[in-house]
């Protein structure tokens, strides 16, 4: 007996299995993007670069505004100006301050320029060379320049005559100035202890030619400094006369008019710095008034200073007659001067020395004595 067997089925005719399969299908109409039309694409690249465009600008422009000062931030200025203030009566503690700032000046890599503001009447010669010499050290080596406020003269005028330019204001009391005077304590002032006649410089010839040998040093030193400058002959600059601002700068005492932030600006012009600080540096511990006097156990008036000279009959001073009362005082009085003295300044002391020196000396002149 024989059994039916159904058809065989072909390899071929087998069905295919559906998880191997991979089935390929059209996305539907919610799944297309839109195509972009070709002038929309070029608009969006426009407007695209354009914006990219503008944002560079903005940030070079921003640039260009915050670099310099984040590169001055980091750099800092190209250099230093100092001012080294000169004010009232010149004593060792004024020398000394000069001397101490312009020796850093020369010594400090950062200072570039000194300008040296200016206010006084003179004081100690002493004292007023040493601060001619800082200052003439000084100007070798950098710009000086000085500014005269209100005073500028006798030993303070000396101090500032190596500088390379001298400004004053308009109004300036008093320039120039080169002489030295004579003072004695004031008939109602210090005692000034016992003068014998075997003490130095007591004899009134010897004080005499003890104050001219100085009066003629500081014409010598002025000559020296400005005698380009200075449009008069040696006579008459040992007739130490003091000048307003005005005549300062006719007369070549002065080279032209301007204040400290002034000379600030040129002495920085005239040592190549564009960008520079400003470093003062003031008198400290000033005390008001007059030379300083110290009133000794034995009734001797001496000045408060390194030598501790005793003040006496002949005790020199280098400052100007016409601003004695502000920066001398009351307590001494000037007994003679070697240049020209204001008619309205001669007391009945100095009258009397002049008449001497007129009659020693007919070269003297409206007597003063002779230069």
């Amino acid at each position: 007996m024989s059994s039916e067997k159904g058809p065989t089925e072909s390899p071929d005719e087998s069905t295919p299995d559906t998880d191997t399969r991979t089935e390929r299908h059209s996305p539907t109409t919610s799944d297309r993007v839109p195509p972009r039309s070709e002038s929309g694409s070029v608009v969006d690249r426009l407007t695209t670069r354009h914006a990219v465009g503008v944002a560079v600008i903005l940030a070079l422009a921003a640039g260009l505004f915050v670099a310099p000062s984040v590169y001055g931030a980091v750099t800092g200025p190209d250099g230093t100006v100092a001012v080294i203030e000169i004010d009232g009566a010149i004593d060792s503690s004024t020398a000394q301050h000069v001397e101490d700032n312009l020796r850093d000046a020369r010594m400090n890599d950062s200072i570039q320029a000194v300008v040296l503001e200016v206010d006084s009447g003179g004081g100690l010669p002493a004292q007023s060379e040493r601060m001619y010499a800082a200052v003439d050290r000084t100007a070798s080596v950098m710009p000086v320049y000085a500014a005269v406020d209100t005073l500028g003269a006798s030993g303070a005028y000396l101090a500032i005559a190596p500088a390379d330019r001298i400004y004053v204001a308009p109004s300036a009391q008093a320039v120039g100035s080169v002489g030295v005077a004579g003072a004695a304590p004031a008939p109602n002032g210090p005692s000034a202890g016992t003068t014998g006649p075997d003490k130095r410089g007591s004899d009134p010839d010897t004080q005499r030619e003890r104050r001219q040998t100085l009066a003629n040093l500081f014409i010598e030193n002025v000559i020296e400094q400005r005698g380009e400058e200075i449009e008069l002959d040696r006579e008459a600059i040992a007739h130490a006369d003091a000048y307003l601002g005005t005549e300062a700068v006719a007369n070549g005492f002065a080279d032209r008019f301007g204040f400290v932030d002034g000379a600030v600006a040129d002495a920085a012009t005239e040592a190549g710095i564009d960008d520079y600080a400003v470093d003062t540096r003031r008198t400290e511990n000033r005390v008001p008034g007059g030379i300083p006097l110290l009133q000794q156990d034995d009734s001797t008036v001496v000045v408060v200073d390194d030598s501790e000279s005793d003040l006496n009959d002949d005790l020199i001073l280098a400052v100007a007659p016409q601003t004695w009362d502000e920066t001398v005082g009351e307590e001494i009085v000037m007994t003679s001067y070697t240049g020209r003295l204001p008619t309205d300044q001669l007391s009945s002391e100095t009258n009397a020395d002049d008449a001497r020196t007129q009659h020693d000396d007919t070269g003297a002149t409206n007597g003063g004595e002779p230069a």
